[in-house]
């Protein structure tokens, strides 16, 4: 059988491994139609063929024969599962022709909420009756309107295997990471700065702003890291993280903190952050500001903080006392439960 498994966005390239992963496994042949910038190094040979599609480069009127195209070309497959089946009005139109053929069309909805708002969602629900939600808190918290749209759970939590790279990280030392670019609208730097200029930190417990910081959001951060005289404590990467790179700082490090803006009920109730997934995959505990404890994921995976207690929660981390022998028990964090749920609901 095959599958064509399609990005047309620069985004959410860290949720197509696992599915390459699993359709492979389960013996499809599996094309990758997705954006330039899309890296799947690691992986390329896992899949038959890729195709690179940029309609972010095109004119308006100049997408329209390449959406064709690309529809035509599609039709001709099983199953067409969009990565992101949201948001692109290229997708939009491209999902609308398909409604002229038989082919069945999947889909990753990243926020489940415009399930039920989004006008433009309800014409791409036209066409794709199934969807995936990233957690389980997001598909039970919906109560999808549409009695014709199903919706499923599944985390892409698998990434390709990396060569370990010997990283400076001293014997004693704690690393609390905060994975992706510095965005202050995203996270919340200035909480963490505002706490840590309060007190002396440990000088074992480092924490590592995984991305590119720059920008001016992260130029701005390292500024502000040299007025509150805390760059000792910080790890910072002036130019492009590889991915080889990137997976070896995950692995290596002690905590995920998503540091997310304090109060953002979005990521309670309809999307999730890549940190969720980079902790989730790799068996790390959460640092989590005590908002998202709702979140059942974090509270079982993870510790929370507040403006209280926050140095006395990264003192407890620094002195090893929270027990992390209990975190990821659940039977769905293998790598055989979410393949055979995934396949499962593809093929039903």
């Amino acid at each position: 059988m095959k599958i064509a498994l399609v990005e047309l966005s620069e985004s959410h390239e860290e949720c197509l491994y696992s599915q390459v992963k699993f359709l492979v496994d389960a013996g499809y042949d599996v094309f990758l139609i997705i954006h330039p910038k899309i890296n799947i190094e690691g992986y390329r040979e896992l899949v038959t063929h890729v195709y690179y599609y940029n309609f972010d480069a095109l004119s308006k009127l100049k997408r329209i024969p390449l959406q064709i195209k690309l529809t035509k070309y599609l039709k001709n497959f099983d199953k067409v599962i969009f990565n992101t089946a949201s948001s692109s009005k290229s997708l939009r139109n491209i999902v609308f022709l398909l409604n002229a053929y038989q082919t069945e069309c999947i889909g990753i909805i990243h926020h489940v909420r415009k399930l039920n708002k989004s006008f433009t969602q309800k014409i791409i629900s036209a066409k794709i009756k199934k969807y995936f939600a990233l957690s389980d808190s997001l598909k039970n918290n919906i109560q999808v309107k549409d009695t014709g749209v199903r919706l499923e759970s599944f985390y892409p939590i698998f990434f390709p295997s990396v060569e370990r790279l010997p990283l400076n990280k001293k014997e004693n030392e704690i690393w609390i990471c905060i994975p992706g670019r510095v965005f202050y609208d995203r996270k919340d730097y200035q909480f963490l700065l505002g706490q840590l200029s309060k007190f002396k930190l440990p000088t074992h417990l480092k924490f590592i702003i995984l991305g590119n910081i720059n920008n001016h959001d992260g130029l701005q951060l390292k500024q502000q890291l040299e007025n509150h005289q805390l760059s000792d404590a910080f790890i910072i990467f002036d130019q492009f993280v590889p991915n080889n790179v990137f997976y070896n700082y995950i692995q290596q490090s002690d905590f995920i903190m998503p540091l997310l803006q304090k109060h953002d009920k979005d990521y309670i109730d309809s999307k999730i952050t890549g940190a969720f997934n980079l902790a989730f995959g790799f068996k790390k505990p959460l640092l989590f500001h005590e908002f998202y404890k709702e979140i059942p994921d974090l509270r079982k995976n993870g510790i929370c903080y507040n403006e209280h207690n926050f140095e006395t929660t990264l003192t407890s981390i620094a002195n090893k006392s929270f027990d992390m022998n209990t975190l990821y028990q659940d039977v769905k964090w293998s790598y055989n439960h979410q393949q055979k749920k995934y396949i499962n609901f593809i093929n039903s």
